[in-house]
């Protein structure tokens, strides 16, 4: 406790994925004053064509998505 999950499509090379992860992990634990040894963080990656599956499923119209994306159309991002 707490678990992050990442979604995002797939590009981001391994150690970048490892140093956002670690900054996540970092900002949780001095925002909401968890240890680190509690926080675990993993990462799913996505094609273009999945992404729309995953908007819908994981963003669109959901209240516990705090910061929203910049767009509505997960085809053109816009």
């Amino acid at each position: 406790m707490p678990h992050i999950v990442i979604k995002t499509i797939s590009g981001p090379s391994p150690a970048q994925l490892a140093e956002a992860a670690k900054q996540i992990a970092e900002i949780v634990n001095k925002t909401m004053g968890k240890p680190e040894k509690y926080i675990s963080v993993s990462v799913e990656e996505y094609s273009f064509g999945e992404w729309e599956g995953v908007y819908n499923e994981f963003v669109k119209d959901k209240d516990n998505v705090l910061v929203k994306p910049g767009y509505t159309n997960p085809k053109t991002f816009q």
